[in-house]
């Protein structure tokens, strides 16, 4: 079972820092009691040499040989790395303690200290060159997202239309998002209804906590067509190369940055920083999906979405219309029709007309004409409060807005009170 989740964790730097000092530690201990206990001299090169070795045996196991040979190389030499600058240190430490006691410190380890500098250097260049050449990049296993599997947050909801295989997408040990090979579909609770999308697949996500079952390489290739590692390389490539920009994360002690783009995801788990909980699922071409739990923004299929509790922008193609609790606004190429609490306007190529209170406004090419009557500016409000509401339900829905029934009704009504 693979879950894509969220969780803190301290830095590589603050693990790696920690591990040094817990090693010159035990080295510590284990000189004091062996001199306290068995009457061993307290720097006797023998006990030293054990120390040392279990020190650098300890890191050598901790080498990450399940995800190809290439990582477990990289990890080999990145734990020798480890182990050089903990035994280097160590020597240093141990050399000052024994000029403070005006003891010798066996010349036959600290003479080692230059020799152990260059090979933690060589060492590190070696790892650092791996790292780069793609080589050591982790090996995953594709899961399965089964039909219907869905999470919402906050009026978002993201399900798999059918059963489909993804591969998770790791930064640094952190597995952070996944690429899915089908389509995702997604509903939006929005203030004027729900409005639907889908995105093509391969999806692309980050922050998503989606859950599958681990496939193994034969199931895979029944799948889909391709090996784990055809699969891996894929979603690495869709991973590195996101329209809206590349994943960058900065580790620390107190929790992830992710970075894409111009969206910024700050978690903490302990939640003392106000953590930004955020989800990404990216489709082919510019579509995509992003939300906090307060605010949602989509592209997809010529459409856009801007939602929160209180505000809304859809387009759909060349229409689109906007809403906040004090106004309702659709435009289209031709046309804009703006309700407010106030007042009414319709603006169009033809004439531009507004009502306010009793008074109607109506500008034409080559004349303004201004009426005072209760009963046109009821019938013009009433006209026009059902034509938007109409317009507004034909953009959600994706149908374009028909105008040339709101200028045919309109201009019968005009007429009628001439």
């Amino acid at each position: 079972m693979i879950e894509i989740g969220r969780e803190s964790r301290l830095s590589t730097a603050t693990r790696t820092t920690a591990g040094m000092l817990a090693g010159m530690s035990a080295i510590l201990g284990v000189i004091w009691l062996a001199r306290g206990l068995l009457g061993i001299p307290q720097y006797s090169v023998t006990i030293l040499l054990a120390i040392f070795g279990l020190a650098f045996l300890g890191r050598i196991l901790r080498t990450e040989v399940h995800s190809g040979l290439g990582r477990a190389i990289a990890s080999v030499l990145g734990n020798l790395v480890i182990a050089f600058v903990t035994i280097i240190i160590a020597t240093g430490f141990l050399v000052w303690v024994a000029s403070l006691q005006s003891d010798v410190f066996p010349s036959m380890i600290s003479s080692q200290v230059p020799s152990l500098v260059i090979a933690a250097i060589a060492t590190g260049l070696g790892a650092y060159a791996l790292q780069k050449s793609g080589l050591a990049q982790r090996r995953d296993s594709p899961f399965m997202v089964n039909e219907g599997r869905a999470l919402a947050m906050q009026g978002t909801k993201l399900t798999v239309k059918q059963d489909t295989v993804g591969m998770p997408i790791n930064r640094r040990g952190h597995t952070i998002g996944a690429v899915l090979l089908g389509e995702v579909s997604t509903s939006f609770k929005t203030p004027m209804g729900m409005v639907s999308s889908i995105l093509p697949g391969p999806v692309t996500t980050v922050g998503v906590p989606f859950q599958g079952k681990t496939l193994s390489s034969d199931e895979a290739v029944k799948l889909t067509g391709k090996t784990p590692n055809q699969l891996n390389e894929e979603s690495r490539s869709r991973a590195e190369d996101l329209d809206v920009g590349r994943i960058r994360i900065r580790d620390g002690c107190m929790g992830d940055r992710w970075k894409i783009g111009p969206l910024i995801f700050d978690w903490d788990g302990g939640g003392e920083h106000h953590p930004r909980e955020r989800w990404l699922a990216k489709g082919v071409g510019n579509t995509y999906i992003t939300t906090d739990g307060k605010r949602a923004t989509a592209k997809w299929n010529g459409s856009s979405l801007s939602v929160d509790d209180k505000m809304m922008k859809l387009t759909v193609g060349s229409d689109s219309f906007s809403y906040s609790p004090t106004e309702v606004k659709t435009t289209s190429p031709h046309h804009t029709l703006q309700v407010t609490q106030d007042k009414i306007t319709l603006d169009t190529r033809k004439f531009t007309l507004k009502v306010a209170g009793d008074s109607v406004i109506l500008r034409r090419e080559d004349k303004t004409r201004t009426t005072e009557s209760k009963t046109l500016a009821n019938d013009l409000r009433s006209l026009l409060t059902e034509t938007v509401k109409k317009q507004v339900r034909d953009v959600m829905e994706g149908d374009p807005i028909d105008l040339g029934e709101m200028f045919t009704t309109t201009e019968e009504v005009l007429a009628k009170h001439d």
